[in-house]
């Protein structure tokens, strides 16, 4: 009988689950609702339940990209790499390019930023070869990169 309430929530619990993990931080609505059938695979009605939240504006894919990309520039990654992991999120191309085009002037100077942390005293070749890639590894363009090294 514990079997049965654990496959088949009631929708108390299941709006219960998702008010505890929105309190937490914003999730895009993929992501909530995977969470929601990793929980009960089983669960009816997840989609209506994540429609009622979109309506009632407590999920919110723009506010989840919105706080996702401001987090992601914070710790210094470039749009390349936020864009793949905003994919893996579910959330849609048309949102990405929105927010990242809506920060296009930071990349670079936060590239730059990124490069004034390393404690760079004079760049050789080999070293320029080396913050390169890592700029590259970090998610930022190949212009962008560039452009930071030249910077310094």
């Amino acid at each position: 009988m514990a079997t049965d309430t654990q496959d088949k929530p009631s929708s108390n619990e299941m709006r219960a689950f998702a008010y505890r993990l929105l309190g937490r931080r914003e999730y895009s609505v993929f992501e909530l609702d995977r969470r929601i059938r990793q929980k009960w695979p089983e669960a009816a009605a997840v989609s209506e339940l994540l429609d009622a939240l979109v309506e009632e504006n407590l999920l919110s894919d723009e506010r989840f990209t919105e706080a996702f990309v401001r987090f992601r520039a914070q710790r210094y990654q470039g749009p390349l790499k936020i864009t793949a992991a905003l994919r893996t999120k579910g959330v849609s191309d048309h949102l990405i390019s929105k927010e990242l085009d809506a920060r296009s002037e930071e990349w670079l100077e936060l590239a730059v930023q990124w490069l004034e942390r390393q404690n760079i005293d004079v760049i050789d070749f080999d070293a320029r070869k080396k913050y390169y890639r890592r700029l590259k590894s970090r998610g930022f363009t190949h212009s962008q990169a560039m452009d930071a090294l030249n910077r310094n």
